[in-house]
């Protein structure tokens, strides 16, 4: 089949997306292994060569790499962005993807914020880090919902479809309850990475089970769907800050939470309609 214009595109967010995710696992990594104030606390230059252009060794490398990949991703979200309003999408798609090319700079000067320490106090603090990494997940909300309208405009949304995206994200919680901070294995780099990365997958899985609920009309579905990704979000920032026992308990009893909202989701979807036509209305 010959590539078509509107794949191309799809193609294009589904890759911006997908990067937008991994910046946000290196910021984690970044984060998890104290890279975070090398570089001499200097941003946006570093400590090695060619005027401090590059590291100057591994774990300034891991800050850097972490600049660079978000970078990289802040072109893919303009190029998704003027690709969608030149393209004449759907003006939800253009608003989401406008939104997270207008959230990119704000994203970018809190990144500064964390390294820029001896310039700015408060820079990395508890409240920065948080806002930080609630933006990112903002965004690749943003994007997550771009790709899924779109997919939506091109393609037949069956509450078969919309099942399959929720069985995916029962998968994770196995994952995300066997992780837990402190509960049952240490909480070093490799199960942190592990952690996010299913976490963002379980946040997108849910993203789309509540956008495509709504597609078919399914109100109830979407709202469970929507409230467990709001939930998952909530537990993954909760988790670089759990401490103790009540902190445990907090991200476990947010894990059962989510997951009780993504069962009742699954559920709720058996009462859509079949199928929904190709093309399906904005609004």
């Amino acid at each position: 089949m010959v590539p078509t214009a509107g794949m191309d595109f799809r193609r294009l967010l589904a890759g911006t997306t997908a990067a937008t995710a991994v910046t946000a696992l290196v910021g984690v990594v970044t984060a998890t292994s104290g890279a975070g104030l090398t570089c001499e606390a200097r941003w946006p230059l570093c400590d090695g060569a060619v005027f401090g252009l590059f590291p100057a060794n591994f774990m300034s490398f891991i800050e850097w790499s972490h600049r660079l990949v978000a970078m990289v991703t802040g072109l893919l979200i303009v190029a998704s962005t003027v690709a969608a309003w030149r393209g004449g999408r759907e003006r939800r798609v253009r608003l989401a993807t406008l939104g997270a090319v207008l959230l990119t700079p704000v994203q970018v000067v809190f990144g500064a914020f964390t390294v820029l320490v001896q310039e700015f106090v408060f820079g990395y603090s508890i409240v920065v880090l948080t806002l930080h990494f609630a933006l990112a997940s903002t965004i690749l909300g943003l994007l997550v919902a771009a790709t899924t309208w779109t997919d939506a405009a091109e393609t037949t949304v069956s509450a078969g479809r919309i099942r399959r995206a929720g069985g995916a994200a029962l998968l994770a919680f196995p994952v995300m309850v066997a992780l837990t901070p402190r509960l049952f294995v240490t909480f070093g780099e490799a199960a942190q990475f592990v952690y996010y990365a299913v976490g963002f997958g379980l946040f997108a899985a849910l993203s789309v089970v509540a956008l495509w609920g709504r597609e078919l009309g399914a109100r109830s579905t979407a709202v469970a769907a929507a409230a467990g990704a709001v939930v998952v979000v909530a537990q993954l920032v909760l988790a670089r800050r759990a401490f103790g026992d009540e902190g445990q308990l907090a991200v476990l009893g947010l894990s059962l939470l989510a997951f009780g909202l993504t069962v009742l989701a699954v559920r709720l979807s058996r009462r859509a309609e079949p199928a929904v036509a190709v093309g399906a209305a904005a609004d």
